[in-house]
């Protein structure tokens, strides 16, 4: 082969290379950029389940344990929290009181979103089951690697945004998985 084919053989290569790194590069931006909200957020009705029983996750711990995070997701979740008060004080509501029980409801809820994402547990079970005594609304959310981002999806979803003004939760908890994939899963949690 002479000098002159193999250079042009080197080049193409090297372009398609290019390209392919490139679109490689570029999906995976956007890939991390994208993100979601559930298709509607969930809501309960106060008091007692309607079949008697008061549901407490027996591995609540350990499922909470299982939380892939880092600093700056957790910094991100108590941001998002500030945000979602800040925007409640904003339109005349009490902010919410951070909630060491939610917080951890919403540690599971944030892995759980991350295997199965909705409001239907990846056993099949209702979101609020991990604790019935708390839980009253919810929110999730994947993908946003920020916590502006974050709540304002939840803010442009009229019943994620309903959750968020609602005026009878009065506590609160965000947690956020972050997958092996490097997708991050918010888990927002809300009670009377």
């Amino acid at each position: 082969m002479s000098k002159a084919k193999i250079t042009k053989v080197g080049i193409s290569l090297a372009l398609v290379l290019a390209l392919a790194l490139g679109c490689v590069v570029f999906y995976h931006a956007a890939f991390k950029e994208a993100g979601s909200v559930t298709q509607e957020a969930a809501v309960r009705e106060e008091g007692v389940p309607a079949d008697g029983i008061v549901y407490i996750e027996p591995e609540l711990v350990s499922l909470a344990d299982t939380l892939s995070g880092s600093a700056d997701s957790q910094a991100a979740a108590k941001a998002a929290f500030d945000i979602v008060n800040a925007k409640r004080q904003e339109a005349g509501l009490n902010a919410l009181s951070w909630n060491a029980g939610l917080e951890q409801a919403s540690a599971v809820r944030a892995v759980e979103a991350s295997q199965s994402f909705s409001h239907t547990r990846p056993d099949g079970s209702d979101w609020w089951t991990v604790n019935s005594n708390l839980m009253y609304g919810e929110n999730l959310a994947k993908g946003y690697a920020t916590a502006a981002s974050a709540v304002d999806a939840w803010i442009a979803s009229p019943t994620h945004k309903a959750n968020i003004m609602d005026t009878e939760f009065v506590s609160g908890a965000i947690a956020i998985h972050i997958a092996p994939d490097g997708r991050w899963y918010w888990a927002q949690e809300f009670g009377y």
